[in-house]
């Protein structure tokens, strides 16, 4: 027998037993988290909200829908009032869709008349620590919120400091 075709055999055996292996840990690892994850509903009604600031209870509100958005990744919808945000950042990216009523939203730099009005099924995503602003134009506004991490917010003039 030749030595390339030893080679092949030994090589084959080891690349057998190295797909069993990761196969098995793949499926393991999939049951592992097949069984911690759970489906969540959360019918509209039933949707808790509270200030998105404890110190203006009457301001826009929150619910949060999956994860703690003070720890981690979460899901969440936001209850927006009429009026314009000042300028600001988070310190995590996140996704919103615009579920009712009309906003706007642009970045540092820009300017709100500039920006294009964004109704129902309208999308944004804006990355981590990049100054912007937001203003519901109706009397109110829900937008779903997807954070990649903790929700924060801090001021952009922090941010210049």
């Amino acid at each position: 027998m030749s030595l390339i075709t030893k080679l092949n055999q030994r090589w084959s055996k080891w690349l057998i037993v190295a797909i069993a292996s990761g196969l098995g840990w793949s499926i393991f690892a999939g049951v592992l988290a097949h069984s911690t994850k759970q489906m969540i509903i959360v019918p509209f009604d039933a949707a808790k909200f509270a200030p998105l600031d404890p110190a203006h209870p009457s301001g826009n509100q929150f619910s949060a829908l999956w994860g703690d958005p003070m720890k981690g990744p979460s899901a969440m919808l936001v209850k927006f009032k009429k009026g314009v945000s000042s300028l600001h950042y988070h310190s995590s990216d996140y996704h919103l869709a615009v579920l009712q009523g009309t906003m706007k939203h642009w970045a540092e730099g820009q300017r709100e008349v500039d920006a294009k009005p964004l109704e129902p099924g309208s999308y944004w995503f804006q990355p981590a620590n990049l100054s912007h602003a937001d203003a519901c134009l109706t009397d109110e506004c829900l937008a779903f919120v997807y954070w990649l991490d903790k929700r924060d917010f801090m001021s952009a003039e922090t941010q210049k400091n």
